[in-house]
């Protein structure tokens, strides 16, 4: 069993700066990438509707009017405030990874046919922040041939009163 770092409510003089604890906020996304990336396909190989989907080629809206996208694209996002108060990073993989089948030749045939990655928004409010990822959470990711990556980012409004 894993043991959670938590961060202490500040309770300290005016002026403490507050270090260390879990992250404050995290955005994990399964994405899938290809060419010929059909939206509907991947939705009914993986059982669920995503959370954003674009389509090679067809038009998508934004502020500066329509975008053609390049290629293909299918992203399942889970956020640290749809979770527990007390879930971090590696509990958002796995209730991501819960979402999803985890037959072998399924994902064998996506990361083949697609780039399949877990991409990790991280929202630090203050210094010496962090997380690890344990063995069984490497073997849940290598079973589906899924690469992990990190980008940190300072989010000052995530930051403890008083810090």
């Amino acid at each position: 069993m894993k043991e959670k770092l938590q961060r202490k409510t500040p309770d300290g003089p005016e002026g403490t700066v507050w270090f260390g604890g879990p992250v404050d906020r995290f955005k994990i996304t399964l994405r899938v990438f290809g060419d010929d990336l059909d939206p509907d396909r991947i939705s009914s190989q993986l059982g669920c509707l995503p959370t954003s989907s674009e389509r090679k080629g067809v038009p998508v809206p934004s502020a500066r009017g329509a975008r053609i996208p390049k290629r293909g694209r299918w992203f399942l996002s889970i956020e640290s405030k749809n979770c527990n108060e007390d879930d971090d990073v590696e509990d958002g993989v796995r209730i991501l990874l819960a979402s999803l089948p985890s037959d072998k030749d399924l994902w064998d045939f996506l990361t083949k046919t697609y780039k399949v990655d877990i991409f990790c928004g991280l929202f630090l409010g203050a210094e010496n922040q962090g997380f690890g990822i344990s063995p069984d959470l490497s073997k849940l990711l290598a079973d589906r041939n899924l690469e992990i990556g990190f980008d940190l980012y300072l989010d000052p409004a995530a930051k403890p009163p008083g810090s």
